[in-house]
């Protein structure tokens, strides 16, 4: 099947001797689990195949907007940002303040790099690091095409965490990091880029890094035969990205901080994205109550993801 969620609600459902059915054939995005009596149907895709969070949680969570002042409120550590609309469709439902033309002020003076995103994207699309005011410009631009709102902060390089909260516990964690290419001393960084692969439906990415020393190169330098490049944007493993370091539950600073944040969305199944900024301390970067699992079946943790279905099937089938 197309979809993973209806691979990994499969293998679990024959583990506990249930029945599993596709309802759109192949794509597997909309399916039904059955242990005897009782069923219960689920949507992968755009929708959330998760019965442990209710709408009214993950409604919060997927604005990130609403979700940062929510933890905010709740005294969980969250970076720091503003957030702009960047159409005026509805204009009039909404108080003055926030509108693209404020955007616009905001950014002709703001410290540069930002990191932008829209409220209510997912997978990393349109994460973006601005690099000036015409960039900026460019980015509500482009990015109002499909969305009505962003949020803007300040851009942070620190080491960054994902942690799965299930059912009020740390069930895993790893690190998270972004792309990388390696220079072969002959190609462009944009060929290098080019030459990664990616998902279907991933965000382009820019041919733009730093080596290890923090040399910051561009689409049309060429690095040297070995040399490590960083790129800049979002670390989503969609988007390119990777993960290392993975382990059943968490370091207890990173499993706190967590904890304190799907406590206070109210979700019983989150991926709790965290930065590590050293002497500044834990800041929570983005609460996902749709998270996907795929890393857990890069390190062939069958196991982890079978916690997962299980306890969403005892969720659902009630």
């Amino acid at each position: 099947m197309l979809s993973a969620q209806a691979c990994y609600a499969a293998h679990t459902a024959a583990k506990c001797g249930y029945a599993f059915r596709s309802l759109d054939g192949d794509d597997g995005y909309l399916f039904e689990v059955r242990d005897g009596a009782r069923v219960a149907v689920f949507a992968a895709g755009a929708g959330t195949p998760y019965a442990l969070n209710d709408a009214r949680a993950a409604s919060i969570a997927r604005d990130k907007a609403f979700c940062a002042e929510v933890l905010r409120q709740a005294d969980v550590a969250v970076l720091p940002g503003r957030m702009f609309f960047v159409t005026k469709r509805w204009a009039e439902m909404r108080s003055p303040g926030r509108e693209p033309e404020d955007a616009l002020a905001y950014a002709a003076g703001a410290s540069y790099p930002l990191f932008c995103k829209p409220v209510s994207a997912s997978n990393g699309l349109h994460a973006e690091v601005v690099e000036s005011a015409d960039a900026f410009t460019d980015y509500m631009r482009r990015v109002s095409r499909e969305h009505f709102a962003i949020l803007v902060q300040p851009f942070i390089s620190a080491p960054e965490y994902r942690v799965f909260v299930l059912e009020g516990r740390a069930l895993f964690s790893y690190r998270k990091h972004q792309p990388r290419v390696i220079g072969d001393g002959r190609s462009t960084l944009a060929a290098l880029v080019a030459a990664l692969p990616r998902e279907d439906g991933a965000p382009a990415l820019k041919p733009r890094g730093r080596d290890g020393r923090g040399v910051l190169m561009g689409a049309a330098d060429m690095p040297p035969d070995g040399a490590r490049i960083t790129l800049e944007g979002p670390a989503n493993r969609s988007a390119g990205g990777g993960a290392s370091a993975l382990r059943d539950g968490a370091a207890p600073h990173l499993e706190q901080i967590a904890l304190a944040a799907a406590d206070a969305i109210g979700l019983g199944l989150v991926g709790v994205d965290i930065f590590d900024r050293g002497a500044e301390g834990l800041a929570v970067i983005e609460v996902n109550s749709n998270p996907m699992i795929a890393t857990l079946e890069d390190h062939d943790r069958w196991d982890l993801i079978e916690a997962i279905w299980r306890a969403n099937f005892a969720a659902a089938l009630r």
